[in-house]
């Protein structure tokens, strides 16, 4: 796992979720955060632009961190 310090939030809480899922090898982790530090695009969806998560996997995630998070904070993320 990388140092997720240096991650958004959200990309932190991410990490942490497809650890607990198992969904993704370290070598597809480390390429993804090296595009992200390219592209400065949101981890979850590198991962998934990639083919290492699917749709379902963001749906997942999406539901537990939406139930959890103040609306003002998803609101922001999800339109910049």
């Amino acid at each position: 796992m990388p140092d997720l310090q240096a991650l958004s939030q959200w990309d932190r809480q991410f990490c942490r979720f497809a650890e607990q899922q198992q969904l993704l090898k370290p070598k597809q982790l480390a390429l993804a955060l090296k595009i992200q530090r390219q592209q400065h695009g949101p981890l979850a969806l590198i991962l998934w632009q990639l083919g290492f998560v699917g749709l379902q996997h963001l749906a997942q995630f999406w539901e537990r961190v939406s139930g959890d998070a103040d609306p003002e904070l998803l609101q922001d993320k999800a339109f910049g």
